[in-house]
C-alpha cells in the first residue's frame, strides 16, 4: 500500500460512515474529530428514509455532516450524494476515509484521492448486513492505500487480503471518564440509590447476551442492572423485563461520567457468537478510566488484552460469581489498569495514524 499523494497536498478529509455522527460517540467520532484539528472534514452518513429526496447538513467546528434523505434509498453513497459532495469539496484535494465498504463509490468518484479504510467492526457479521458487503470489502482492501483495524482479531481477519494492515485498538479520553470518581451520580439513577448498581454502557443489540442479563437480575434482586444505550436491530419486546432492570436509553457522551459514577460494577455482557468474535470493545478502557471493576464475558480480544485486569467469565455462573466478588483492592491490578488507560489515549492513536499515513508517502 502506498499513499498516492503527500498528506500536505490533502485539503479536506471525506469520511464515509455507517453510523450517525450525532449518535453514540465512538471510534469514528474520536479519531475524525482529532484529525479535524488539521483538516476540514466532511462526513457522509448513510441515507435516512423520507417522503421526498433531499439532504441535511450539520456543522460542528471543522466537521460538516451530510445526511441524505431518500424516498427509496438503494445505495449508501448514491450519485446525488456524490454530486453534493463535489459541490462542498470544490477545488480542494480530498482524502477518502471509509468506515464501511458500502461507500466504496466514494473511492470511485475521487480516484486520485488517497484511500483509507478503518475497519472498526466485522460489519458483514452483523444482523441484517447487506449481502454485498463482503465483496465490497474485498475490493476496498485491495484498493486502500492504508488499512487500520480496531483490534487484533480484526487485523488477523484482513491480513491475508491487506498484509500491511495496522492495528490500532480503540482508545479512551482518560480525563473525561476519570471525572466519574469525583462527580455526583447522574440524576437518572437517583431512584435506585441505596443498593448496588451494575451498569452496561453501549448499544443494546444482537451482541448482548440477554439471557445473562436476566440471570444477573434474578441472581441479585437487591441490585439494579442499568442498561445505558439505544436498542438497535433487535425487537425491544425481547429485552428481559424485571423489576430491577432499568433501560436508560440513549445518553450523551457528556453524561457518561456521571452515569458511571453511580456504578458499583461495570458490565460487558457480550454473547459468544459470530457477531462478537472480532469485537474490541471501546468501553473496556472507558470503564477502567472511570475507576470501576469490570466483569466481561470471554471475548477473544478482551481475553488477549485484559486478562489480569478485567474479570473474564467463561459461562453465566462464573459471570455472576465475579459480579458478586468483593476481593480487597489489588494494587498490582490497579497499576496495570492505569498503564493500559495511559497507553490508550485517543490523542495518541490519532497522532500515530496520521504519522503512519505520512510515513507511507
Amino acid at each position: 500500500m502506498t499513499i498516492t499523494a503527500p498528506l500536505h497536498d490533502v485539503d479536506v478529509i471525506v469520511v464515509g460512515l455507517h453510523l450517525r455522527w450525532r449518535g453514540v460517540w465512538q471510534r469514528p467520532n474520536h479519531i475524525i474529530s482529532r484529525l479535524a484539528s488539521t483538516w476540514p472534514v466532511i462526513v457522509l452518513e448513510e441515507p435516512l428514509p423520507a417522503d421526498a429526496d433531499g439532504v441535511e447538513t450539520h456543522t460542528a467546528g471543522n466537521v460538516t455532516v451530510v445526511t441524505p434523505r431518500r424516498h427509496e434509498p438503494a445505495e449508501p453513497a448514491d450519485e446525488a450524494s456524490i454530486e453534493y459532495l463535489r459541490e462542498l469539496i470544490g477545488r480542494r484535494r480530498p482524502l477518502i476515509w471509509l468506515y464501511t465498504p458500502m461507500m466504496l463509490a466514494l473511492a470511485d468518484a475521487f480516484p486520485d484521492a488517497p484511500l483509507v479504510y478503518d475497519k472498526m467492526d466485522e460489519l458483514a457479521a452483523f444482523a441484517f448486513a447487506d449481502p454485498r458487503l463482503r465483496n465490497r470489502e474485498d475490493a476496498l482492501l485491495a484498493r486502500a492505500d492504508q488499512v487500520f483495524t480496531g483490534g487484533a482479531s480484526l487485523q488477523r481477519s484482513v491480513l491475508p487480503r491487506a498484509p500491511r494492515a495496522a492495528c490500532y485498538p480503540s482508545g479512551v479520553d482518560a480525563d473525561h471518564f476519570g471525572r466519574a470518581s469525583s462527580l455526583a451520580a447522574h440524576e437518572a439513577l437517583a431512584p435506585y440509590r441505596g443498593g448496588p448498581i451494575f451498569m452496561y454502557v453501549g448499544v443494546v443489540d444482537e451482541r448482548i447476551d440477554l439471557e445473562l442479563i436476566a440471570a444477573l437480575a434474578d441472581h441479585r434482586p437487591d441490585a439494579t442492572i442499568a442498561m445505558v444505550g439505544p436498542v438497535v436491530k433487535i425487537d425491544p419486546h425481547t429485552l428481559p423485563q424485571r423489576g430491577n432492570i432499568v433501560y436508560l436509553g440513549m445518553r450523551g457522551y457528556d453524561e457518561l461520567p456521571a452515569l458511571l459514577a453511580a456504578a458499583d460494577v461495570a458490565l460487558m455482557p457480550f454473547a459468544r457468537n459470530e457477531h462478537t468474535a472480532n469485537i474490541s470493545p471501546t468501553k473496556t478502557l472507558e470503564y477502567l478510566a472511570a475507576g470501576l471493576r469490570v466483569v466481561s464475558t470471554a471475548i477473544p480480544d478482551v481475553v488477549a488484552d485484559y486478562t489480569g485486569i478485567v474479570d473474564i467469565a467463561h459461562d453465566i455462573p462464573q459471570f455472576l460469581a465475579y459480579v458478586d466478588g468483593d476481593a480487597p483492592p489489588d494494587d498490582s491490578r490497579t497499576q496495570r489498569a492505569r498503564a493500559k488507560v495511559a497507553a490508550g489515549s485517543w490523542d495518541g492513536i490519532a497522532a500515530a495514524m496520521r504519522q503512519m499515513l505520512g510515513a507511507a508517502v
